[in-house]
Order: C-alpha cells, then sequence, then structure tokens
C-alpha cells in the first residue's frame, strides 16, 4: 500500500497534495486544454523566481493533462532534452497501443514509420529529424483520441534545444496537429526567449508570473493540513508560521515540515516546536538558497548587495552610488549583473529590490 502523501516535504520534484494560491492557474489551464488547436491558452510559459512553484506545477499540470486525454512529456531544458521528449512520449503513450502486433510478410503490421506501439522503425530512428519524429508520434496518438502536452523545466536563454523545439512546435500547430507546449523558468531566461529573433511568436503565449502566496491562504493552508492531522494549534501559532513563510512556496514546505518532525507523535503543537522549526527552516535557507546564489558572486558583487541589504524595504539607485561612492555607470554595471543572475530586481523607476526573501536579512547579519 502507497503511503499517503506528506502535507509537507520541501524536496525538489515533489508535489504536495494541496497547491497553494495557484488555483485560478490551474484552473485557467485545465480549461486551455479544452480549446482548440493553437488556442494561444495552450502555450503557456510559467515565470518565477526560485522556490516559487514552478515544477510543483508542471507536475500538477502534468496530471491534468493525462486525465484529458493527452500524452505528458515532462522533461528538463538541456542537451538531450529533444530525445527525452521523443522517449517520454513513447513511454507514456505505450499504454494505448497493444503489446503485441500480427507481422505481414515480415513488416510489423502499424502506422507508417513505426513498429510495435510507438517504437520507430530503424530507417526512421537513424534518418528523420525531431520535427518528423514528433509528427509522427501525435499523429499515431491522435488514431487513439489523444492528444500530446510538452512541458519543459529550467529553460535557458540561447538554446539551440530551447529554439529547435519551439519552432517545431509552431508547424506543428499550423499542421493542425493537437499538442499543447507548457515552459517554466527563471524571469531573466523567459524574458531572453521572448526576446530571440526566432522565437517572438511565443510573445502570444499565456504567461503566469507566479507572485507570492498571499498571508491569508498561507495560514489556510497550515491551518488545515495540522486540523486533518488533529493537531491542536493556536491562530497565534498559525500567525507565527505564516508570517515567517512571507509568501515564499518553498519556506512555506520547511516551517511545515519542521513543525511536524519537532511534534512528532504529540497530539498539542508547543511554542518550543515551531521556534525549533523556525530556527531549521532558517539554516535549509542558507544552505539551499542562499549559498548556491551568492558563492559566484564577486568581492563586488557583494559589496553592492550588501549596501542594498541597508535599506529596510527597496533600493533607490542614486542612493546606492553615494553610498558606494561610486559612479552612476558602476552601479549601472551592478545592477545588470545582478538583474541578469535574478538575484535583485528593477521594481519601479530607480529602484532595486530582492527576489528572494530574507536574502537583505541574512546579508546583514539578522537572519
Amino acid at each position: 500500500m502507497q503511503d499517503k502523501p506528506r502535507p509537507f516535504l520541501p524536496t525538489f520534484g515533489y508535489r504536495p497534495p494541496h497547491i497553494l494560491g495557484r488555483d485560478e492557474l490551474i484552473n485557467s489551464f485545465k480549461a486551455a486544454l479544452a480549446e482548440p488547436v493553437g488556442h494561444p491558452d495552450r502555450s503557456t510559459l510559467i515565470i518565477g523566481q526560485r522556490g516559487t512553484g514552478k515544477t510543483t506545477l508542471l507536475i500538477k499540470f502534468e496530471e491534468l493533462a493525462a486525465a484529458a486525454g493527452f500524452v505528458p512529456a515532462r522533461v528538463t531544458a538541456g542537451e538531450d532534452m529533444l530525445g527525452d521528449i521523443l522517449l517520454a512520449i513513447q513511454r507514456n503513450g505505450a499504454q494505448f497501443f497493444p503489446a503485441k502486433k500480427p507481422k505481414v510478410s515480415g513488416f510489423t503490421v502499424g502506422a507508417a514509420g513505426l513498429a510495435l506501439g510507438l517504437t520507430f522503425e530503424r530507417e526512421v530512428e537513424e534518418r528523420l529529424s525531431f520535427r518528423f519524429k514528433l509528427e509522427m508520434l501525435c499523429d499515431a496518438l491522435l488514431e487513439k483520441g489523444k492528444g500530446v502536452l510538452l512541458l519543459v523545466d529550467e529553460v535557458q536563454p540561447n538554446s539551440a534545444e530551447i529554439r529547435s523545439l519551439a519552432t517545431n512546435y509552431q508547424h506543428l500547430i499550423g499542421a493542425n496537429k493537437n499538442i499543447a507546449l507548457v515552459m517554466a523558468g527563471l524571469p531573466t531566461s523567459i524574458s531572453s526567449v521572448l526576446h530571440d529573433d526566432i522565437l517572438t511568436f511565443l510573445n502570444r503565449s499565456n504567461k503566469v508570473y507566479l507572485s507570492p502566496i498571499p498571508l491569508e491562504e498561507i495560514k489556510q493552508g497550515y491551518l488545515i493540513e495540522l486540523n486533518q492531522l488533529k493537531k491542536k494549534v493556536t491562530p497565534q501559532q498559525i500567525s507565527k508560521m505564516a508570517n515567517a513563510a512571507r509568501g515564499y512556496p518553498y519556506l512555506y514546505q520547511l516551517i511545515g515540515y519542521y513543525v511536524l518532525m519537532y511534534t512528532g507523535d504529540n497530539q498539542i503543537v508547543e511554542d518550543a516546536s515551531i521556534a525549533q522549526a523556525l530556527e531549521d527552516a532558517r539554516q535549509k535557507m542558507i544552505d539551499n538558497v542562499f549559498a548556491p546564489i551568492l558563492s559566484p558572486l564577486s568581492e563586488r558583487d557583494m559589496a553592492f548587495l550588501k549596501a542594498m541589504s541597508e535599506d529596510e524595504v527597496d533600493s533607490k539607485v542614486a542612493n546606492l552610488e553615494s553610498r558606494l561612492n561610486v559612479s552612476k555607470s558602476y552601479v549601472q554595471t551592478y545592477r545588470s549583473r545582478l538583474i541578469d543572475s535574478e538575484i535583485i530586481a528593477a521594481v519601479g523607476h530607480g529602484k532595486l529590490a530582492f527576489t528572494v526573501p530574507y536574502l537583505a536579512e541574512h546579508l546583514r547579519g539578522d537572519f
């Protein structure tokens, strides 16, 4: 028997049983799958900072698509991405084909170019391009009443594979194939893809920006999960946990996970358990989020960020010039570098902010 899904498990690639703050996005995607081929909502770009739940949404979309009659292929962007897509479609679509087919005159009966199920004949495998193989798979699955959904995580800019996938996807849409596409990535990565001269047509896609989860939904999430586990928790404790999460999905998961770990089999959630949970979540943020972000940076990058961290909210570029005692061009150089690295973002005319919660406090030594 399979274990009941854990309500909190801050692990990459795990989809929690309940996804907070994304109901509208999930319902919109579900509706998009019912739209005709070529509808812009069937091409979706999920845009968000680290830890905002992009992969979680892709997994959820994969599940929804399978239930709606699509064969999903979820992959991570990279050099082997195109081959991985074909293999995923073949693997996930094989269930709709008989295990064996009769042979006539030494040849397996099936769609032209396809042998057993969705397996390519040797000549097709060796000679045809990704486009034609994908088109053949779409045609074979359409005979079974199935569409194809491509899901690509961690989209990277200036990628030959992303260009090939997107342009071939456009070709298949033009050929009226029942195919849909979802890609997820960091804001700057997606922005670079959208500004690629070859891929401007992707600007017509549905763009989903993952904002922080509202405080009240965070509170409700903790309350529901703890009540279902028959844990007694006070409104003050729920507020403390929710405020500490700052709308950040990864931190929401961390705090919930550690609260349950320290509560154990006890029915009552103690203040001491919450305090220890917040401390452990803090350390995980330092190790798993801040360290990978900051370790590649130069001393001047760090000096720029530390100067920003002195501000309680947003940082004015003009103030950074005087605080660092540098020229406007110097500030613009490091501003651009750190925006490209997804560590800070422009939040208004002449204003900058950190993209990850608590990073400013960490740099000040307050977290």
